[in-house]
Parts: C-alpha cells; sequence; structure tokens
C-alpha cells in the first residue's frame, strides 16, 4: 500500500455527495442512519446520482497505484468503489470523498468486507464492532492511504516480500494498531499469490535497471539499436545519440513509476539501495537518479 494522491471532485458532484450525506444525517437513530445509508448506496447507480458516481469511479481510477489496479493488493484489477470507513458502522463517512477508494472483488469481498476494529482515544486499545451497534469509538484502526502514508506505518520486507510494522506499541501504540489491523484484515502477507507477485515484480525492476545501464553505456547508434527490443518503442535515430538515450530512460522512468506494486519499488530504494545490497546498490550508483523515480 502507499500514500494515494489528492484529488477534488468538481463542484456538481460534490453537492450531489453531500446531499445524500445530509439526508443520512438527518435521521435520530443509529440504526436509522445506517439503514439509510445502505438504501441510497444501493441506489447510487440509477436516478440522478448515476453520473455522479460515475465521475466518482473515473477520478478514484485515476488515483489507483497502477492503472485500474487495487489499491489495497496492488495486484487485482480494481473495480468496487470502496469504503475505508465501512458504512455499515460509520454511516456519517457513507458518502465523504475521502473515504473512497477502488478496490479488486478480491479485497473488497472477501476479505474486508466491512471488518472493522476501532481505536479507544483513552489508551488506544482495539475493540471490535458488532453487526448492528453504534461503534464505542470514531477511529478505525486501519491505514487510510486517502489521508495517511501507509509507508510510515509500515514497509515490504525485499527479501520476504512480506509487510513489516515499522513502529513499536511503545513507540505509538495507535499507528502500531492501525498497521496491525489493516495487514490481518486484508491478509496482505498470508496470501501466497501476492507474496509471489511482488517477488515477481523486484525481479522486473531488477531487469529494467539493468537494460536502462546497458542502454546508457551503449556508444554507437548501432550497439544501442542491438540492446533495445521489439517493442520498446520508436525512436529517431537520425538524433544525437545522447538525445535518444535520454528519450529511452524517460520512457522506463514512468513506466517504473506506473508499474504495479508500487510498495516493492518503494522497499527497493529504502531498504535494499540504503542498506548497500551489492547488486541493487551497483545499479543505483550507475543511474543515480533512478533513486527519485
Amino acid at each position: 500500500m502507499i500514500r494515494l494522491l489528492t484529488k477534488t471532485l468538481d463542484a456538481n458532484t460534490q453537492k450531489t455527495l453531500a446531499d445524500l450525506q445530509a439526508q443520512i444525517n438527518a435521521e435520530t437513530t443509529f440504526e436509522q442512519q445506517a439503514a439509510k445509508a445502505k438504501a441510497l448506496w444501493n441506489a447510487k447507480s440509477s436516478g440522478l446520482t448515476k453520473a455522479a458516481f460515475e465521475t466518482i469511479k473515473s477520478e478514484l481510477f485515476d488515483l489507483c497505484v497502477f492503472t485500474g489496479v487495487c489499491n489495497y493488493c496492488e495486484q487485482n484489477e480494481a473495480g468496487d468503489i470502496e469504503h475505508i470507513y465501512p458504512k455499515s458502522f460509520f454511516p456519517e463517512h457513507a458518502f465523504v470523498w475521502d473515504n473512497y477508494l477502488l478496490a479488486c472483488k478480491t479485497c473488497n469481498s472477501g476479505f474486508k468486507l466491512d471488518k472493522c476494529y476501532v481505536i479507544n482515544a483513552t489508551d488506544n486499545s482495539v475493540t471490535k464492532t458488532e453487526r448492528g451497534n453504534k461503534p464505542p469509538h470514531n477511529e478505525i484502526a486501519f491505514i487510510n492511504p486517502r489521508t495517511e502514508n501507509p509507508n510510515d506505518f509500515m514497509v515490504l520486507n525485499p527479501y520476504t516480500h512480506r509487510f513489516e510494522i515499522i513502529i513499536s506499541t511503545e513507540e505509538d501504540k495507535k499507528s502500531f494498531n492501525k498497521a496491525n489491523y489493516t495487514l490481518r484484515i486484508l491478509e496482505l502477507n498470508e496470501r501466497d499469490v501476492l507474496v509471489a507477485a511482488r517477488k515477481s515484480a523486484a525481479n522486473h525492476y531488477y531487469d529494467c535497471l539493468e537494460r536502462i545501464v546497458r542502454i546508457s553505456n551503449s556508444k554507437t547508434i548501432e550497439e544501442l539499436q542491438e540492446v533495445l527490443r521489439p517493442n520498446e518503442g520508436r525512436f529517431d535515430f537520425t538524433r544525437p545519440l545522447e538525445h535518444i538515450k535520454n528519450e529511452i530512460k524517460e520512457s522506463y522512468r514512468a513506466y517504473i513509476q506506473n508499474y504495479q506494486h508500487p510498495s516493492v519499488w518503494y522497499a527497493i530504494k529504502t531498504v535494499l539501495y540504503k542498506t548497500e545490497d551489492r547488486n541493487w546498490k551497483k545499479l543505483f550508483d550507475q543511474i543515480p537518479e533512478a533513486l527519485n523515480w
């Protein structure tokens, strides 16, 4: 998981959300608010709200960690508008823009559902919510990548390809609990397919950097052409060699910054390079600008 970019909705869409939320807030009891939130959400794709939610989904698509990829697992296709604060427990967040992201059906319907733990503001202990009951506290034990940076809580171990919490309970019990329950609810470390995909992504990132080094070290146009693969794009080879190499390097920069499993790339830069892993350090030393990609 990584922090998502900030984006503002257009005025009409914001008004639609505000009007829907006002209907929920007008209800007297928690049970009535939860029922109203469910009913309005189920009806969102019809009538006057349909266009607004088409816009919302499009905007969330642009915020994804990679084109149309789930913001939780960073692997599967994202098609569901997910409530970070579950609307069944927090109807006051049902139509709040910063409470949305796109997730895949596996993460949204298979793992997260409306599983929810809340944090006691007094001692930062955690309580599991109970269906039909108003949560006893207002903050969830779950990282919100719309407003928080997951890398402040946990980082991917580039050797095991599993996330490790970087905060102890003694340092910051609330932050520890947020990271711990995010991992528990989504089972990001238990799903073998995700671990294998992260390992594959790390290998792919390595191959990309190796190729950039080979391209950068090309001495002639002919040597550069021999290095390039058929699917690496079309370039104007009548231009100076350095211009072409810079263009190719820029295309790789854009590709790497928008590739699946950005948590893997972050771990490579912040863990493998800084701990001076010999192979990775050798590559980054030749293309240091990649540390800012």
